[in-house]
């Protein structure tokens, strides 16, 4: 995997899997995310796993926002 792919995959863990942000982070267009993610298994996979950290981590605020009754 190329510099600017690795780049990009730290940059959607920081912006939790936010693409556009992700892209103005290392300064890319979103065609340039969608090309390697259609056709470069390797970067998909990674980002599919970002994906998953980013869905387990905001099920785990939203979980505590209901115990605290800050969610109805």
């Amino acid at each position: 995997m190329d510099i600017q792919k690795r780049a990009m995959i730290e940059a959607l863990e920081k912006s939790l899997g936010i693409v556009t942000t992700a892209c103005k982070m290392v300064g890319i267009c979103r065609s340039s995310h969608y090309d390697w993610y259609n056709n470069d298994m390797e970067y998909k996979e990674a980002v599919d796993g970002i994906a998953d950290l980013t869905l387990d981590f905001v099920e785990s605020k939203l979980h505590k926002q209901i115990e605290k009754g800050e969610v109805s």
